[in-house]
């Protein structure tokens, strides 16, 4: 039974720190889903945590350094027995669930040669409104509740 121990915008933080760290080439990761809105609350220093826990952080890569990395980190891995919660490599494909120009509003952050790029809060919760359950819900009123949405 995967865990669900994400909720502190700074985890999201300092996982990505970690990934720097670790990352020996250059590469990109795009962050998706809570971890996402976790990752601009923390930029913002927002401190409030998720109103529901999440279980994981959605990346998307083409490195395979990176993707690796992430693999480690999957359900039932020693990342997730530590962090309680884990990490769920998704398919570029999703990215369709975004408006098309999500790309201009996006976030970069740069951890050593890992750059993230992050969708704006607003065009992460397109897909998890359209998906319709509580805990979106519940995140859309905690990302407006914080200051993420204007």
């Amino acid at each position: 039974m995967p865990r669900r121990e994400l909720k502190y915008p700074h985890q999201v933080e300092d996982w990505l720190v970690e990934m720097g760290r670790l990352v020996t080439q250059p590469g990109q990761m795009i962050l998706i889903g809570s971890g996402g809105l976790l990752w601009h609350a923390a930029r913002r220093g927002i401190q409030e945590p998720l109103p529901e826990n999440s279980m994981d952080v959605d990346p998307i890569t083409d490195s395979d350094e990176i993707a690796g990395l992430c693999y480690q980190a999957i359900i039932g891995s020693d990342f997730e027995q530590t962090h309680g919660w884990h990490v769920n490599l998704m398919p570029e494909s999703v990215l369709r669930e975004f408006p098309s120009d999500w790309n201009d509003r996006a976030t970069a952050g740069v951890y050593g040669p890992l750059r993230v790029l992050v969708p704006a809060p607003a065009d992460l919760l397109v897909p998890k409104i359209k998906r319709g359950e509580p805990r979106d819900h519940a995140h859309a009123a905690w990302a407006k509740r914080v200051g993420l949405l204007w």
